[in-house]
């Protein structure tokens, strides 16, 4: 995260979206209570115990996601963190949200995605920058 606030208090965006992984709910293994599943989508985050997305950016998100025909499912994470945090913090605060790959056995040396949900996050933060360069544009 400490990363991740500097470089924004340098750059000064408009907006932030980070890309993470987070859990799934389809192992029976996992303790945590989620829906979210492997081969899905990636995941629009809503929360988690660092951060509250913006509604804008959501909007956006889901918005691109619809667009550029990218399946999607909604992240509210009870726990854990991501740098999007740390970015709308920054300075007087940025809009901030976060694409998340689902992945089986998180933060241990046999994390399991699927590459469908990885090639559709770079189709959805595409498809987001694209979009919102576009409306960058048009109000300069």
């Amino acid at each position: 995260l400490r990363g991740a606030a500097t470089a924004a208090y340098a750059i000064d965006p408009d907006f932030g979206v980070c890309m993470d992984v987070t859990r799934t709910g389809d192992n029976p293994s996992e303790k945590a209570k989620m829906v979210v599943k492997l081969g899905a989508g990636p995941t629009i985050k809503i929360k988690d115990a660092s951060l509250l997305c913006n509604p804008q950016v959501i909007a956006h998100l889901r918005e691109a996601a619809k667009e550029g025909d990218v399946p999607y499912q909604d992240e509210v994470l009870t726990a854990g963190g991501t740098d999007s945090a740390a970015i709308q913090k920054t300075r007087g605060g940025v809009l901030s949200g976060c694409i998340s790959i689902p992945c089986r056995y998180i933060h241990t040396p046999t994390e399991t995605v699927d590459l469908s949900d990885v090639s559709a996050a770079v189709r959805l933060l595409t498809a987001f920058a694209q979009k919102n360069l576009e409306t960058t544009k048009d109000v300069m």
